[in-house]
């Protein structure tokens, strides 16, 4: 039997993002078709560590992704402070009545959860299929791909773009803003002899951000750096790694017992001027990537996920014919992500060593935060569950 060559909805990535979208889908009985490059069940090598909020685990959670307790590693306090300086803001799940704020995962066990999530669910998967091109117009959009050695063109009501972003640049009415940071994160497994207690720290130093996140016993470091400086700690072993570490963070986790092998990775803002082109819709990475300071990226996909799946998933086939539907999507989804990119832009741009001028304000800021409950009640929910959207959105 030919597989079919049109569909109500073509997802082109099977990230995290891509596979939740399918999931959502197909709950509420719509066609669904997801495309990737790689193979099933491919062996990954991928070394990253996810930061989810409470709120993404009980979506991937109640798309039928297994993810159980001990699979994650829990985040129950945030403490964010300055290197030198006053204020500080101590968030807590309890504060907001959550039994956690969020958890770190591997991002291979993520990806692993969600493809048997898939197959539970008979979503059809066309691995090891390439998308070279996309194209769209006002009643429908097409996939131009390589699979099983041949060229295929796929068709679909929906195109959804949740990959790279690579396709995105060549469609119409779409513009890519960047801006390169400069800089690179230098990410380490890290093991101290106080343990984590299950709190997150984001540290302003003089030279970037540095956070350490709970993971497993120990903790995951994302040490924002130049190229120079990246250079200098990958070559420092565990001593000097404890003494540069204890100048920034003091003491309070105790002595430097063990490190894993350091990776950097370059920082650069994405950000498309507009998230779809006619029938073409583009979620998570495709839209928008941005600086791991405030660990957002993941979540607001996950947002972008849901409300697809809200705008679309329980609309009929003859509604699903309504151009406006990427329009109405869109201007839900601008609230909360030009928000959150922007507050995450703003922040590294704000702290940055470059910024010293500004450090009596900076700290005023950060104690004003931390020690007025509304205030930090309310920016604690929104980075767990993200900027509510305007009432007249």
């Amino acid at each position: 039997m030919q597989p079919l060559s049109h569909y109500p909805f073509i997802i082109i990535g099977a990230g995290p993002v891509g596979m939740l979208t399918a999931l959502l889908l197909k709950q509420q009985n719509q066609s669904v078709l997801l495309l990737e490059a790689r193979a099933a069940d491919s062996n990954l090598n991928d070394q990253r560590t996810l930061a989810l909020s409470y709120h993404s685990i009980q979506t991937f959670r109640q798309a039928g992704v297994y993810l159980p307790d001990e699979m994650l590693t829990f985040i129950r306090q945030v403490h964010v402070s300055r290197q030198h300086h006053f204020g500080r803001v101590l968030m807590s799940a309890q504060d907001i009545g959550l039994p956690y704020l969020g958890a770190t995962i591997d991002y291979v066990r993520l990806l692993q959860a969600c493809e048997k999530a898939l197959q539970k669910n008979n979503v059809p998967v066309q691995w090891q299929t390439t998308v070279e091109q996309v194209q769209s117009t006002t009643h429908w959009a097409s996939a131009q791909c390589f699979y099983q050695q041949r060229r295929h063109n796929l068709t679909a009501q929906w195109l959804i773009l949740a990959e790279g972003g690579e396709l995105a640049a060549g469609l119409p009415n779409i513009k890519v803003h960047t801006h390169d940071y400069r800089q690179l994160a230098l990410v380490n497994t890290l093991k101290f002899e106080a343990g984590n207690h299950a709190i997150a720290y984001e540290r302003f130093t003089e030279n970037g951000p540095l956070a350490l996140l709970p993971y497993r016993n120990d903790f995951r470091l994302v040490w924002t750096c130049t190229h120079e400086e990246a250079l200098q700690r990958e070559l420092w072993n565990v001593a000097e790694f404890n003494q540069q570490l204890q100048s920034v963070m003091g003491d309070r986790l105790g002595h430097l017992e063990q490190m894993g092998k350091p990776a950097t990775f370059p920082l650069k803002l994405r950000q498309l001027n507009q998230v779809y082109s006619q029938r073409v819709i583009c979620i998570g990475n495709a839209a928008q990537t941005m600086h791991p300071v405030a660990a957002q990226g993941l979540n607001l996909g996950v947002r972008d996920a849901e409300m697809l799946s809200a705008t679309f998933g329980k609309t009929d086939k003859i509604s699903l014919n309504d151009s406006s539907l990427a329009g109405k999507y869109a201007r839900i989804r601008a609230y909360d992500a030009r928000a959150v990119v922007g507050f995450t832009h703003i922040l590294v741009q704000l702290f940055d060593h470059a910024h010293s001028g500004l450090a009596y304000g900076q700290s005023m800021g950060m104690s004003i935060l931390g020690s007025v409950p509304v205030l930090k009640h309310k920016f604690t929910r929104q980075l767990v569950f993200g900027v509510t959207p305007h009432p007249d959105i």
